[in-house]
């Protein structure tokens, strides 16, 4: 884990994953630093970056790297993001789900996960079990209130049809994009707290409370609590647009 601080927002995850040909770097944090720097002193291996969506605290040094993918759904929000004006999103390899990293030893599934983002994947490690899962169910904290967010219901969809992709996998363990935030380890059941929630919202049986305070970000938005996860999600965007 390589954590990336910009001294106000919570530590931002990335995760360095080395097989005997080739190392990946899930994410390209928040900082200007020398990141690419820094991972060549954890590895002699060719490094390549899979990006999980476009945010800005996930994206920063992708222009350090040779090798970039991202779900090309995501350019909008890279384009459209603060501080990002550096990064050109032309050279970014379009990821659509369903491929395979195979690192020498150590293979890397990718699963298209919209919700969060349109654009956002998980990367699942199926034969150790590792899941990592950015934001695309949170960090205890799943952010669904955005303008580039789905719907709710979208969202349920999409986290059941994802359920079903790791059916067997119960030693799941979840890695996630602001680890700092979890209390503890999250597991299989984690994913299962997201989805009840999700569903909740969707059917009516969990109104949530509109969210005090005058942080841009939540103006508006709405918290729904269950379990592990805190949902928050945009009142006028529970349903899909017919």
């Amino acid at each position: 884990i390589i954590d990336s601080p910009d001294g106000t927002s919570p530590f931002v995850n990335m995760y360095l994953v080395e097989g005997s040909e080739k190392a990946v770097l899930i994410d390209a944090g928040l900082s200007r630093d020398d990141l690419a720097g820094y991972v060549k002193t954890l590895t002699n291996k060719p490094i390549e970056v899979i990006i999980t969506h476009g945010h800005v605290d996930h994206i920063m040094c992708a222009d350090q790297f040779d090798k970039v993918y991202m779900s090309h759904s995501d350019v909008s929000v890279v384009n459209s993001g603060p501080g990002l004006k550096h990064l050109d999103t032309s050279k970014f390899i379009d990821l659509q789900g369903g491929e395979v990293f195979d690192l020498g030893g150590y293979k890397l599934e990718i699963i298209a996960f919209p919700g969060h983002t349109y654009g956002s994947i998980v990367i699942l490690d199926r034969e150790r079990q590792y899941l990592f899962a950015s934001d695309s169910i949170g960090s205890g904290e799943l952010w669904m209130q955005l303008d580039h967010s789905t719907s709710m219901e979208e969202y349920v969809i999409e986290i059941k049809r994802f359920e079903k992709q790791i059916e067997g996998l119960n030693q799941l363990k979840v890695l996630l994009g602001h680890d700092c935030l979890m209390e503890q380890k999250p597991d299989i059941q984690y994913i299962i707290d997201t989805r009840i929630t999700a569903e909740n919202i969707v059917s009516g049986e969990m109104k949530g409370a509109e969210i005090d305070g005058d942080k841009p970000q939540y103006l508006g938005a709405y918290s729904a609590k269950y379990g592990q996860i805190n949902i928050i999600y945009a009142p006028d965007n529970i349903f899909i647009k017919k």
